[in-house]
């Protein structure tokens, strides 16, 4: 009887044991690598980043996070594979606001559904630049404003094509001035800068760390930031609001995501890891010295909520200009 009373005392304490064991490890997020989907190509300025702060995450969390590469369909090959890895908090998407404010409007049978992203913080902010030929007749973006409203279609605007973010901002710029100007869409920002440097365009909204070197250069000259405030980088070049367009503010922002349904102990803790990141003095001058914004960290709520509000702005402009990429 003794042997049968120790037997079911050890089985019930193994049984115990049991139950036990998958909720500490449930605790003890992340229990394993991470790994960070990159939505571009390596070597990039987003690449970059994404190595960057994946080695923020790894010291901070204490686990490897493995940057896979995931290009194509304007980051919805990386949102596709995000939404299809489990929701434990150890996959990551850098996403762009293409991911959850332009794809979705401009496309009607998007190949991933919005809803299933979660948003988690906010990493950096990519202002615009406004660029043209140094020997140009456009020598600051109210001559081109001018121009474009005595000589309606005549002044060509650059972009990396239909629907980026770098398109809106022209398409902006026009309403917001009441100007008409041709939109000449190319396939990335290297063959958009080769053709206002061969005079096919008069000017292009370029992100800033794509346009520096030539603009340094003297390649280039920079005739105003889309972003509220200038520019460390750029003190000088005036933003687009200073130039006659009151409160124009355009920027795009990079963020990390996670699929639906991730545990919010998950969440906030990656949230918490990210602003450590966002608030290190190294990293922010590396990123800000390329002409990126490190911003204040934003809680997953008030991230949310600024995809919302982006939403709401450019949802009137795509659908006045009916632009879409179906």
């Amino acid at each position: 009887m003794l042997d049968r009373l120790l037997h079911r005392v050890l089985a019930a304490t193994f049984a115990v044991g049991v139950a036990v064991v998958p909720i500490g490890a449930a605790a003890a997020y992340p229990e394993r690598p991470l790994k960070l989907i990159v939505p571009y190509t390596p070597g990039g300025s987003t690449d970059v980043l994404g190595r960057a702060l994946a080695e923020h995450l790894r010291k901070e969390l204490g686990q490897t996070v493995v940057v896979e590469n995931k290009p194509g369909a304007n980051t919805g090959l990386g949102a596709q594979a995000l939404i299809s890895s489990p929701a434990d908090g150890h996959t990551l998407l850098l996403a762009t606001a293409a991911t959850v404010v332009l794809n979705p409007l401009l496309q009607t049978k998007l190949a991933y559904d919005p809803t299933q992203l979660v948003p988690v913080a906010r990493v950096a902010i990519t202002p615009l630049i406004v660029v043209a030929q140094p020997n140009g007749e456009l020598r600051t973006l109210r001559d081109v404003i001018a121009k474009a409203k005595a000589q309606p279609g005549r002044v060509n605007y650059a972009s990396t094509g239909i629907g980026s973010s770098l398109h809106l901002a022209g398409e902006l710029l026009q309403s917001e001035t009441g100007t008409e100007m041709t939109h000449i869409p190319y396939k990335g920002s290297a063959p958009a800068l080769t053709g206002l440097l061969g005079g096919e365009t008069q000017i292009f909204i370029d992100s800033v760390a794509s346009s520096m070197p030539l603009v340094k250069g003297g390649k280039l000259v920079a005739l105003a930031v889309t972003s509220r405030e200038r520019l460390p980088v750029f003190p000088d070049v005036p933003t687009v609001a200073e130039s006659g367009v009151a409160g124009f503010d355009v920027s795009t922002w990079f963020g990390i995501l996670v699929p639906k349904g991730t545990p919010p102990e998950a969440i906030t803790r990656l949230n918490a890891a990210i602003a450590s990141a966002t608030r290190d003095k190294a990293f922010r001058e590396t990123f800000e010295a390329l002409g990126l914004i490190i911003p204040e960290p934003l809680k997953p709520a008030d991230f949310s909520a600024l995809i919302t509000k982006d939403i709401a702005k450019w949802t009137p402009l795509i659908k006045a200009k009916k632009i879409t990429l179906d």
